[in-house]
């Protein structure tokens, strides 16, 4: 193919490159531990999404009958078993453009691939296509080693074979004393599986296993950050935060253990209703005293460690059926080494809840997280993102110059809230976390965490009903043993922002 540049041609074949080492490498990483497929295509279309800055993506594969394993990543805004029948590109906005391609091995027909790229795209899209089917071709053949090394007959009955009808009673494999259940998500440095321990006369508990990705298990960086989140982690302990239970190293990698949140993150949440004020103040209430906790947080000789969690999102944020709230990934924000692929068109992540002082490039101290808190309690409260302009670098000068005004209809004690929380200079914030909580509780009374738990079962029925499933099939009970957990799905891998 004919390429507009030697850059863009370049960009093109590392991209390719990596997809190949990346597929071999979940291959025979899922193949050595006992994984089933589900878990081999989680993790490569979340890889694949990232490499080439998309914002949603699927995978679709077919049997003989019909679907038997989807995978999405992000919101596609389109029903995923329609996509699954387009192939090339489709706009489905100005900025928008799904590339489709095919799963095929011959003429047998396995599935379709998709993923969501935000761009302008003045080639029409010809270079992310032709990337997009590069990986298809690489998840063909990794489906081929995957049915020929499992012993398979017919290529469309093995696939069927491993999508059984009930998933959730299939063998699954091992990583540590753990017993994998099923795959949750993954991000850009590893994957995350709901896990089983097992105790003494059977009993155990459901936790969420982070596993470092397979082709980062040798790269020393992705492996000290890893160690830096097991260790911060490890120190924290508040009912607002992701309790760590266990760290380990299993066959050459390592993993972490904690609380399976039983819920749905806020971004989630925010895309399906536009919550009341008292229910928006009860969950940043609770997440600000989850930072506060986080922030004066001390390491083992006494000394304050002095976190600043550099990534807070609504992404960040889960919401529990309970109405409880975690601020998830402190430790992991900001040390990213992101591999992945530029290509003409493609507009990469906006910074759209940084500091005026992290956009600069700045020392930062816990008044930083409490800007991002601003920022995510205006967007909660009026449906739009503060200093979004669409583009990085005026979104990042925005955030840095611009002043808001009083949305309408906002009461004048939670603009007078806000307006000190996005101060641009740090010394004009709240001192610390908890005083804005307080300053909050004074001007809205929050909603109770009850109905908080009930909006939740509301708009997610679905998913409220699949982990009291995963709990009853893989713990003979409708509740998990232990101390109350506050589950959820959308997991804790290193946030997509």
């Amino acid at each position: 193919m004919d390429f507009p540049s030697l850059e863009a041609e370049v960009a093109f074949l590392r991209g390719l490159t990596a997809v190949v080492r990346m597929a071999d490498d979940i291959l025979e990483d899922c193949l050595e531990r006992g994984l089933n497929l589900d878990a081999a295509v989680d993790v490569f279309l979340t890889q694949c999404t990232r490499l080439v800055h998309a914002s949603s993506g699927f995978i679709s594969l077919r049997g003989t009958t019909g679907p038997v394993l989807t995978r999405v990543s992000g919101r596609l805004g389109v029903d995923v078993f329609e996509a699954a029948g387009w192939k090339g590109c489709r706009r489905l906005s100005p900025e928008r453009m799904l590339f489709c391609a095919p799963l095929a091995l011959g003429r047998l027909e396995l599935g379709t691939m998709g993923l969501v790229v935000d761009g302008r795209f003045d080639d029409g899209g010809t270079l992310v296509m032709k990337l997009v089917d590069a990986m298809a071709d690489q998840l063909d053949n990794a489906l081929l080693a995957f049915i020929a090394l499992a012993d398979g007959r017919n290529v469309l009955e093995r696939l069927d074979e491993l999508a059984p009808e009930d998933p959730l009673t299939g063998t699954r494999g091992r990583i540590g004393r753990y017993e994998l259940v099923t795959p949750l998500g993954s991000g850009g440095m590893a994957q995350v599986l709901v896990a089983r321990t097992r105790g003494p006369e059977g009993l155990g508990r459901l936790v969420a296993l982070k596993r470092i990705l397979p082709h980062l298990a040798s790269d020393p960086d992705m492996v000290k950050q890893f160690l830096d989140e097991a260790r911060i982690g490890l120190r924290l302990s508040h009912p607002n935060l992701i309790t760590f239970h266990d760290f380990g190293e299993s066959q050459g990698a390592y993993y972490l253990v904690m609380e399976l949140v039983r819920g749905v993150d806020f971004d989630r949440l925010l895309a399906v209703t536009r919550p009341s004020p008292a229910v928006v103040v009860s969950i940043v209430v609770q997440a600000l005293h989850g930072l506060h906790a986080a922030h004066q947080a001390r390491g083992e000789d006494g000394h304050p460690l002095q976190l600043v969690h550099r990534d807070l999102s609504p992404h960040n944020l889960m919401v529990g059926f309970d109405g409880r709230v975690k601020v998830l990934d402190f430790g992991v924000a900001k040390a990213r080494a992101q591999r992945t692929v530029t290509l003409p068109g493609i507009v990469k992540g906006k910074p759209l809840y940084m500091s005026p002082e992290q956009a600069r490039g700045q020392c930062l101290d816990a008044r930083s997280d409490l800007f991002a808190m601003g920022l995510i309690l205006y967007e909660a409260l009026t449906g739009t993102r503060a200093f979004d302009r669409g583009e990085e670098v005026e979104s990042m000068h925005a955030i840095c110059l611009d002043r808001l005004t009083r949305p309408e209809g906002m009461s004048l004690g939670l603009w007078e809230v806000l307006d000190k929380a996005l101060a641009k200079k740090p010394e004009q914030r709240f001192a610390h976390a908890l005083q804005m909580a307080e300053a909050l509780l004074r001007v809205c009374p929050p909603a109770r965490e009850g109905d908080v738990g009930q909006l939740m079962a509301t708009h997610f029925p679905e998913r409220l009903h699949g982990f009291e499933r995963l709990e009853r099939v893989h713990l003979g009970s409708g509740k998990l043993s232990g101390p109350p957990t506050n589950a959820r799905s959308a997991v804790p891998v290193d946030s997509k922002r």
